[in-house]
């Protein structure tokens, strides 16, 4: 026998509730994702400042900034995309949280197929509602 891990969906049923909570969060992460690209763009005019006056890498330094702005602002467009769907979705929705590991014990003889499957964990205002298992990854 031996243990694995494997990942484990954990998806949330849309509530009047979860959704004040999850639109709390995702506005929170927005707020904090737009002072680290504030602060990225400040110490970006720094870095290309200090690269000119070396003369080298000052191109190296130009794409580092420009691909750092770039990431934040693909976070950014992300969660305004999660705002807005968890504002429009139904209650009763189920929508992706996040995944978690899960140790699974297999042994010699055991459909393969079968173990990666997987399981989802559903969460009903904080509280497991439902475990899945048998689910096809998405």
């Amino acid at each position: 026998m031996l243990t694995i891990t494997t990942p484990v969906q954990v998806k949330v049923i849309l509530t009047e509730a979860s959704r004040a909570l999850l639109l709390a969060e995702y506005r929170r992460q927005v707020r904090q994702l737009q002072q680290e690209l504030e602060q990225w763009q400040f110490q970006g005019k720094k870095l290309l400042s200090e690269a000119k006056k070396q003369s080298d890498g000052s191109q190296l330094v130009r794409e580092r900034v420009a691909r750092e702005e770039r990431v934040r602002k693909e976070k950014l467009e992300l969660l305004q995309f999660q705002i807005k769907q968890v504002e429009n979705l139904p209650e009763g929705s189920e929508i992706y949280h996040t995944t978690v590991e899960s140790s699974i014990e297999i042994k010699v003889g055991e459909r393969w197929d079968e173990i990666m499957e997987g399981t989802e964990i559903i969460l009903k205002d904080g509280v497991i509602h439902e475990i899945r298992r048998g689910v096809k990854p998405t």
